[in-house]
């Protein structure tokens, strides 16, 4: 049914011949009507009519997708903002070799020789013809007189150089950090290799930019996501960077119109041990500006290709192993459970079943002894999930938060198969079953760990098909969603794991003025148009905020 306000005029009114609400199912010739920053109607062009005024500005967009504005539910924008920077770090993930790596990594520190780091992002070591992170030793080689930092796709392996090391004073002695590893070989020396949580020692010096360096690159990744069709983010801990508060820094910018976008936070989840829920509110009031604190977030393991997920039998080719969690699980209990008596939302990193499985037991335990409070806790990624687990995500109402472009990288690049074998393979990314089950799934990017675009992440969720075809039937081709199961996850499903849902996440009268429009009918295209769609218009609260 259309939906409409008092018969005021509208300021805009945006046609197509394919609108898609986030409600319905297929999209329909229609339109939405905006007057300042609301949506005062959407329907078909009868409907539309009595909003159009002589002032009224009618926009017509023909076949391309009008569609609420994507919400990207799991970035880490600020580390995000830093990685994907060209001045800053030098993109690694097309390399396929060690060699050719540290040759792009020797060109950039040549033409950045005022950066103090050397910062080298997004290695997939798997696609190079020796698959393994490199040593200091093997990096000493070519720079040896400059820090160097260079990090895995997946940000859980680290490599750095001796300069490096000797830079943040590692050494043999230095203990594990909780939750992480310092890689030795068999003498007892340091290998140059980190894991997990031992990034705390580089962090402090590897992120830690000039203030004007910070803005510039907040405000960039903002417009960048504009451009995208993105009108909101979900911000997650870890920010993996140096300064106390970067959240306040994106609220600076956002009151002085530099930041685009609706971003909410979710903050270190052990934050509740030591504040209590009233600090933690005013550390992150930052009124009059569209960031928004909703909750914590936490690590709990690390990813099926290193064997840090906590899995519940050994890997398939790491017998001796089934990973272990990042951090004490005791811990993340107990801070889980003083969440829910507190009544905030949380976020738990969760890959393997052993992982998904304790902090579906810790969401159960907070519920029984203190109901349900309203929460919408969140479980990230869920790569892989037992059977008897998948009901539990609705009957708990946990809203799983899935990256499906990660699912490429696990077909192509990280070797899921022979992480876990054929039958625990064919459990993983279990989209369809989880909406199958009643839940509410929401999707995001986990940016930078692969990029924005929103739509390899729609591409992952509906074909779990290479990029190249080679599996036309797709990655266990049961798990696909539809083209509008997976928008649908893109916009309310991400605005109600975010309580968001009254105000955003689809076309509905009163809501606010949040649009995408799409150069093209997703509805219509085969699997490579879909990842060549761009935006055409993005708007934020009836305010356009980019227009190709």
């Amino acid at each position: 049914m259309p939906e409409e306000a008092h018969m005021d005029k509208a300021d805009v009114v945006i046609k197509s011949n394919a609108v898609f609400t986030g409600d319905g199912l297929e999209p329909f010739k229609g339109g939405v009507a905006v007057r300042g920053d609301k949506i005062v109607a959407c329907g078909d062009d009868a409907h539309l009519a009595p909003f159009i005024g002589p002032d009224t500005e009618v926009r017509d967009f023909g076949d391309q997708l009008v569609m609420p504005g994507l919400i990207d539910s799991h970035t880490h924008f600020a580390q995000g903002a830093f990685m994907t920077d060209p001045d800053f770090a030098v993109n690694l993930i097309d390399c396929t070799s060690f060699e050719m790596a540290m040759e792009r990594v020797v060109a950039f520190a040549a033409d950045h020789p005022d950066n103090e780091w050397i910062l080298g992002c997004q290695i997939i070591q798997f696609q190079w013809d020796v698959p393994e992170m490199p040593t200091a030793a093997m990096i000493d080689e070519y720079i040896s007189d400059r820090p160097v930092f260079l990090q895995q796709v997946d940000l859980h392996t680290f490599s750095a150089n001796t300069c490096a090391i000797n830079k943040v004073g590692v050494t043999s002695q230095t203990p594990d950090p909780a939750g992480g590893k310092i890689l030795k070989d068999a003498e007892g020396n340091l290998t140059g290799v980190f894991s997990n949580n031992a990034v705390v020692f580089f962090m402090d010096e590897v992120y830690d930019p000039a203030p004007e360096v910070v803005d510039a690159s907040f405000a960039k990744t903002a417009r960048r996501a504009n451009a995208l069709g993105i009108t909101t983010v979900g911000m997650v801990n870890p920010t993996f960077v140096s300064m106390e508060n970067p959240y306040a820094v994106l609220a600076g910018l956002n009151a002085k119109g530099d930041l685009p976008l609706r971003v909410f936070l979710y903050t270190d989840l052990f934050e509740n041990e030591s504040l209590t829920l009233e600090q933690i509110k005013e550390k992150y009031a930052f009124s009059g500006t569209q960031v928004e604190w909703h909750g914590f977030k936490q690590f709990l393991d690390g990813v099926c290709s290193d064997h840090t997920a906590w899995m519940l039998e050994p890997y398939s080719n790491a017998p001796d192993t089934c990973g272990e969690p990042a951090e004490d699980p005791e811990r993340i209990r107990a801070a889980i459970v003083r969440a829910q008596e507190w009544g905030v939302d949380t976020r738990v990193h969760t890959i393997g079943d052993r992982s998904v499985r304790f902090v579906l037991d810790c969401f159960e335990e907070g519920e029984r002894l203190h109901g349900k409070r309203g929460c919408r806790h969140s479980m990230e990624h869920n790569e892989t999930v037992e059977p008897e687990d998948l009901p539990r995500y609705a009957e708990l109402g946990i809203c799983p938060g899935m990256q499906p472009w990660h699912m490429l990288l696990d077909m192509a690049d990280l070797a899921k198969d022979d992480a876990v074998g054929p039958e625990r393979a064919a459990l993983s990314w279990p989209l369809h079953s989880l909406l199958a089950s009643g839940a509410v799934v929401h999707l995001g990017s986990d940016f930078p760990v692969v990029g924005l675009e929103p739509m390899e992440e729609v591409y992952g969720a509906v074909f779990r098909m290479l990029e190249d075809g080679s599996n036309p039937e797709g990655w266990f081709p049961q798990e696909r969603i539809t083209m509008a199961e997976a928008l649908r996850a893109y916009t309310y499903g991400s605005a109600y794991a975010m309580h968001a849902e009254d105000r955003i996440g689809t076309l509905a009268c009163g809501k606010q003025a949040d649009i995408c429009v799409l150069d093209r009918n997703l509805f219509d295209c085969e699997p490579a148009e879909v990842l060549e769609a761009t935006a055409s218009l993005t708007m934020i609260a009836g305010k356009v905020v980019y227009e190709a």
